[in-house]
């Protein structure tokens, strides 16, 4: 023990590195209930060190606890591992969010009870402060939306039933050493899964199945055409297969809607699969299912134009994916944000791409301003309100604004976005 530290004799210092004041005592309760008896200690004493999902992996007092031998685990793992029932947990580089919130629709309407995180920032699904309550009972599905810095610093005490990989593609490069720690860490998620677990796997994507290489669980995949196997899969004229473990088979029909969220809608069904609901208990609520906010979502009108939120697209391979996906439909992309901590030649790649089509841009924010001409804008704005307003007024009548920022923004310029305020 450091100098200064009084502890009772059966007390073990723990720090708790969590910023915000509900999750740091969500934790401090978990820990407590798990047996854990704490007592405050300088930091390099610490026994326990719990961090929050923004911690990078190469964090100097991460590394420095692991080194003394000291537990270091998150929030969600603590939740995660007191669960009664079954665990599904997703990550990926794209698409978790909208995976958990189509799988939580999936299963609610097959009439099975269901716990999620409603309160994680930007309608994601991370485990926080309001699943830390009376622990769900062995008959509610936990879903977990799990961060490659969630996992990286997760002890996995307990394997997941459900395991979803999304895609695998590079991402995060200032939160982990190198590009190979960043895959490792996602595949964390399948640590302690034996034959009697699910992994879900994009069987369309041969980038991340090379990326993940051999598993011990049962495999289930989605995505691409009917291969045979259980999953799900796409149909002819836009409908859905499902298949399950016994080779029972319906088919659904998939909604008008972006690829995001029609990939999340087959991983989700697949997952759901893999718990054990039959096809065609899923196959009615395939069509009803809708974006997750901020995920390319329609929004309504704003100025008589029409407004996709895809605000959580702050990554150039984010936005670009959105431009093709609405190009059709020829919108005025709203892009900008915070800082520019991108690689160039990506930036460069997406307002090539947004040239090519012919679109119109307007910028805002730090980000939007710095691009200057490379981004051939009709405009700038400090805000993303200000952008959107001005977007709307160049689209017209019955036109399109995507807002797709490709650069980091607050989440409450986000919410600002999906709230749509009268001028």
């Amino acid at each position: 023990m450091g100098s200064g530290a009084v502890l009772p004799g059966n007390a073990i210092p723990v720090v708790i590195r969590i910023h915000s004041d509900d999750d740091r005592l969500a934790a401090t309760t978990l820990l407590y209930e798990s047996g854990v008896i704490m007592g405050i200690g300088p930091g390099t004493d610490a026994a326990v060190l719990v961090v929050d999902e923004w911690t990078p992996q190469h964090d100097p007092d991460v590394l420095a606890a692991r080194a003394r031998g000291c537990r270091v685990t998150t929030l969600a793992d603590l939740v995660m591992a007191r669960a009664e029932g079954p665990v599904v947990a997703v990550t990926g580089t794209a698409g978790k969010t909208s995976t958990c919130h189509a799988l939580r629709a999936l299963l609610i309407a097959s009439g099975a009870r269901v716990a999620m995180s409603d309160t994680a920032r930007s309608s994601n699904a991370w485990p926080d402060h309001s699943l830390a309550g009376t622990p769900p009972g062995p008959d509610v599905v936990l879903i977990a939306e799990l961060t490659s810095t969630h996992l990286c610093h997760m002890e996995m005490a307990r394997p997941v039933d459900v395991a979803i990989i999304t895609t695998l593609r590079p991402d995060h490069a200032d939160l982990h050493p190198d590009h190979a720690s960043y895959i490792e860490s996602k595949l964390r998620i399948l640590l302690g899964q034996g034959p009697s677990h699910a992994v879900v796997l994009p069987g369309d994507d041969p980038d991340t199945l090379d990326a993940i290489g051999p598993v011990a669980a049962d495999v289930w995949t989605f995505g691409g055409p009917d291969t045979g196997t259980k999953g799900a899969f796409r149909g002819p004229d836009g409908r859905c297969v499902l298949r399950d473990s016994r080779g029972a088979v319906a088919e659904g029909v998939l909604p008008d809607a972006p690829p995001v969220l029609i990939r999340a809608i087959l991983a989700a069904a697949a997952g759901a699969l893999a718990l054990g609901t039959t096809p065609e208990s899923l196959a009615p609520h395939l069509a009803h299912l809708t974006p997750a906010p901020h995920r390319q979502r329609e929004l309504g009108r704003y100025r008589d134009a029409r407004v996709v939120d895809d605000t959580m697209a702050a990554t150039p391979r984010k936005t670009r994916a959105a431009i093709e996906a609405f190009a059709s439909q020829h919108p005025v992309v709203v892009i900008g944000g915070d800082d520019l901590p991108h690689d160039p030649a990506e930036v460069m790649a997406v307002l090539g791409r947004i040239g090519d089509l012919q679109l119109r841009v307007v910028t805002f924010g730090d980000a939007g301003e710095r691009l200057g001409t490379d981004a051939h804008a009709a405009s700038w704005a400090p805000t993303v309100m200000g952008a959107l307003g001005t977007a709307a007024t160049i689209a017209g009548k019955d036109g399109l604004v995507l807002v797709s920022p490709m650069f980091a923004m607050e989440p409450s310029e986000r919410d600002r976005v999906a709230a749509l305020p009268e001028p």
